[in-house]
């Protein structure tokens, strides 16, 4: 784009309307315009400590190069924690989906033989004493220990007995889904961190030319902060200001010649935008004598497929004429 771009269409009105006298019904032979690029400004999604700038000025880049790079040195240990808790979440699920080992179950089986032959010995000691107890043998505070040790031993007898069976039955349903909802949430943890991590490296969307450089490795930029100002410099276009009296005979992807100076032949150009509201200046009530001199906008896309032409150049634009 140039900078006095205002200016320049202001002049580009004037030609155009000194024309409109001889325009008639048809579109003018020559307008005139200047070639402009279409360019995109790069920038970060996030703001950090530019790291890398791999572009410079009037370098060609192609989709999906690395145009510049943001320090890693916080995203880096926050991926690795997350990438930590998702082995770890996976390393649960799949020991309950296992089961038990077999020598768990062989361990809590010699577990629960021990216990029973406690609780049996438990429960003949208490009826020895209970039958010397009768017979006044032994003081019943006796008695009352044993009834205790009696208890503990049923308790801990059923419990293994609950144990061995859940490891035999394997975990329950709920359990491995609750595992499994804790493994998904941990890996979309990760993949935000991911999404974020690929964050701190700008690529070019679309292939052209850099035009700009903004920013320098070590400078911190903020998401959205220009980095670089890339141009697709072939297809620029030229805007000219086509007579009301001459827009019946324009077109949308009607042919169009350019031409420069410096250039013998014409480059090939389509209509790819005609404007829908007429301009005129100064602005006032038009009256009869004054419409003739509206115009509208037209913009021409041409094919420069080498990249001949560069930004400001005056052209000649030649609507309806193939080159």
């Amino acid at each position: 784009m140039i900078e006095n771009s205002s200016n320049a269409r202001a002049w580009l009105l004037v030609v155009a309307l000194a024309g409109c006298a001889r325009a008639g019904a048809d579109a003018p032979a020559a307008l005139q315009g200047v070639v402009e690029f279409d360019d995109r400004a790069l920038g970060f999604e996030l703001g950090g400590r530019v790291a890398t700038v791999a572009v410079e000025r009037g370098q060609t880049v192609t989709p999906g190069q690395v145009i510049a790079t943001l320090d890693e040195g916080l995203a880096r240990p926050a991926r690795a924690a997350r990438e930590a808790e998702v082995a770890a979440a996976r390393a649960q699920l799949r020991l309950l989906q296992a089961g038990a080992r077999r020598e768990d179950v062989r361990g809590v089986e010699a577990q629960l033989t021990a216990a029973r032959a406690t609780e049996t010995a438990v429960q003949r000691n208490l009826a020895r004493a209970r039958g010397l107890a009768a017979q006044g043998a032994v003081p019943t505070a006796g008695l009352d220990d044993l009834e205790a040790q009696r208890a503990r031993a049923m308790g801990e007898r059923g419990a293994l007995e609950e144990r061995l069976s859940a490891l035999r039955s394997g975990p329950r349903t709920q359990e491995v889904s609750a595992a499994r909802a804790r493994l998904e949430a941990a890996e979309s943890v990760l993949a935000a961190e991911d999404a974020r991590l690929a964050r701190h490296t700008l690529r070019a969307q679309l292939g052209g030319v850099v035009l700009e450089r903004h920013v320098e490795a070590g400078e911190v930029a903020g998401a959205g902060v220009p980095v670089v100002t890339v141009a697709d410099t072939t297809h620029p276009y030229v805007e000219v200001f086509v007579p009301q009296a001459g827009l019946a005979a324009v077109a949308l992807g009607a042919p169009a010649t350019v031409r420069i100076d410096g250039e013998r032949a014409g480059l090939t150009g389509r209509v790819e935008f005609i404007g829908r509201r007429l301009e005129y200046t100064p602005r006032f009530l038009f009256s009869p004598r004054e419409r003739p001199n509206l115009v509208a906008r037209v913009r021409v896309r041409i094919d420069d497929p080498t990249g001949r032409l560069h930004a400001g150049v005056p052209a000649t634009v030649e609507l309806g004429h193939g080159r």
